[in-house]
C-alpha cells in the first residue's frame, strides 16, 4: 500500500511538474509560491480587521500570529525532522525546477500548513472572500509542486495539517474573544453579537 501512494504520488509529481508548463506558470507560480509577496496585502488586511474589529480585531490578529507561529515551527522544526522525506529535487532524474532545491525536508509543506491555516482564520472574518483565501491557498501548494521542491502528498497533507491545527485555536480565539468583549452588565454588546458556537464563528465585525 505505501509503495503504491508512493508511485502514484511520484507519478502525479511528474505530470505536474514536466507537463503542462508554459511562459505565464513559469512565472506566475514563482510569483505564487514567494509569501514575502503577499506582504502589503496582509498589511491592509490587519489594519481592516483592527478598524471593524477594535477588541475583537486585536484578538483575531494575536491569534493568527500565534497559530502562525505553531504551524511553522511544527512542520518545519518538528515533523520535517522526525519524518525525513527527501525532497522530489534531490532524488527524482529530470526534475524541471525554477528554484533552489532547499535542503531542508519535504514533508509536510511548510508553505501548505501556513496558507492553509492563514486562509482558514481569515475565512471567519471575510467570508465572502472565503473561495477566494483558499483558493490563494491551493495556488500556493501547487506552486510548490510545479517549482519542482514538493511531492502532492507534501502539500494535501501541509494543508491538512494547518486546518488541524487551527480550527481549535480559532475556536480558543472565539472564547477569548467572547470574554473580553463585554458590556458592563457582562452581556455581549449589541454590536459584537454572541458568537455561535455551533458554527465556532468570530463575533461579527
Amino acid at each position: 500500500m505505501t509503495s503504491f501512494l508512493s508511485s502514484w504520488d511520484t507519478s502525479l509529481f511528474r505530470l505536474i511538474n514536466g507537463q503542462g508548463q508554459n511562459y505565464f506558470l513559469d512565472w506566475f507560480m514563482p510569483f505564487m509560491t514567494d509569501l514575502k509577496n503577499f506582504t502589503y496585502v496582509l498589511i491592509v488586511l490587519s489594519v481592516w480587521v483592527l478598524y471593524k474589529g477594535k477588541k475583537a480585531g486585536v484578538v483575531f490578529l494575536v491569534f493568527i500570529g500565534i497559530t502562525l507561529a505553531i504551524t511553522d515551527q511544527f512542520s518545519s522544526r518538528l515533523l520535517k525532522e522526525w519524518l525525513g522525506r527527501v525532497r522530489p529535487c534531490h532524488v527524482l532524474e529530470g526534475v524541471r525546477m525554477l528554484t533552489d532545491c532547499n535542503t531542508s525536508y519535504s514533508f509536510p509543506s511548510s508553505h501548505a500548513v501556513n496558507i492553509f491555516a492563514a486562509a482558514f482564520f481569515l475565512s471567519q472574518p471575510l467570508k465572502k472572500l472565503s473561495l477566494l483565501f483558499f483558493g490563494i491557498a491551493a495556488i500556493v501548494g501547487y506552486s510548490r509542486i510545479y517549482i519542482g521542491i514538493h511531492y502532492p502528498f507534501d502539500v494535501i497533507g501541509g494543508a491538512g495539517i494547518g486546518l488541524l491545527i487551527a480550527w481549535p485555536m480559532r475556536r480558543l480565539k472565539d472564547q477569548v474573544a467572547a470574554r473580553l468583549i463585554k458590556s458592563p452588565d457582562g452581556e455581549v454588546g449589541k454590536k459584537n453579537r454572541k458568537i455561535n458556537r455551533r458554527r465556532f464563528t468570530l463575533l461579527d465585525f
